[in-house]
């Protein structure tokens, strides 16, 4: 490794650290200069402000992602349920970034950046869901009766319309607390055994036949 990148690689840690503990906003070049024990002349020759450090944060992220995944979905040894469930957790580990006075500050003042964010989001989503239930439903994990289409997209609007930090600021819980319950939700259902087979012997008209009737699958005999 060159002087160079790892004096930008410097950079941007400290930066990084400084603007999620803080945000955007409060910090100053001449303050991530003074952390850094460098010059300001030597930090502007990298990076001629601090929106061009967020800029290469954020691209840096979504590399990071892309190159996790991709290992991740190339291991052939991995069991595929194990799988899914590392997919999820390791989503839900970088999501957790999303809360904080940096992602406050760029959707109040960089709402540009913070559009480019949600569409890296949503196209990733979009990409990897799609492939992953495919997969799923290949290997007799997931069920064939449910439009993968519809599924893909309720995950994926889910995420958008609670990951945010408006949302997350109001509740109690973390975007990597909200991934896994998503995940609950959707890959595990919210029913148990009992009301599986109970809310499959509903019928069109409301009512719900003997129970003696259905069988253990919730087919009606």
């Amino acid at each position: 490794m060159n002087e160079e990148k790892e004096i930008k690689e410097r950079i941007l840690h400290k930066a990084s650290e400084m603007f999620f503990q803080f945000g955007f906003l409060k910090e100053t070049m001449d303050e991530i200069a003074n952390k850094l024990g460098m010059s300001k002349k030597t930090l502007y020759k990298f990076y001629p402000g601090k929106e061009h450090i967020l800029r290469e944060l954020f691209h840096n992220v979504k590399c990071e992602i892309d190159d996790c995944i991709k290992e991740l979905w190339a291991d052939e040894s991995m069991d595929f349920v194990v799988k899914v469930k590392k997919l999820m957790n390791f989503i839900g580990t970088h999501s957790s970034k999303l809360r904080g006075p940096l992602m406050e500050d760029i959707q109040k003042y960089h709402p540009e950046m913070w559009e480019e964010i949600q569409e890296f989001r949503k196209q990733n989503s979009l990409k990897k869901f799609t492939v992953l239930i495919s997969e799923g439903i290949e290997k007799g994990v997931f069920r064939k009766d449910i439009d993968q289409s519809l599924i893909v997209l309720t995950y994926i609007y889910a995420i958008q319309g609670i990951v945010t930090p408006e949302v997350l600021s109001q509740i109690p819980f973390s975007s990597s607390q909200v991934f896994e319950s998503l995940g609950k939700i959707i890959f595990e259902g919210i029913l148990t055994e009992e009301g599986r087979i109970k809310y499959s012997s509903v019928h069109p008209d409301n009512h719900i036949v003997n129970e003696a009737s259905v069988n253990i699958e919730g087919e009606e005999k």
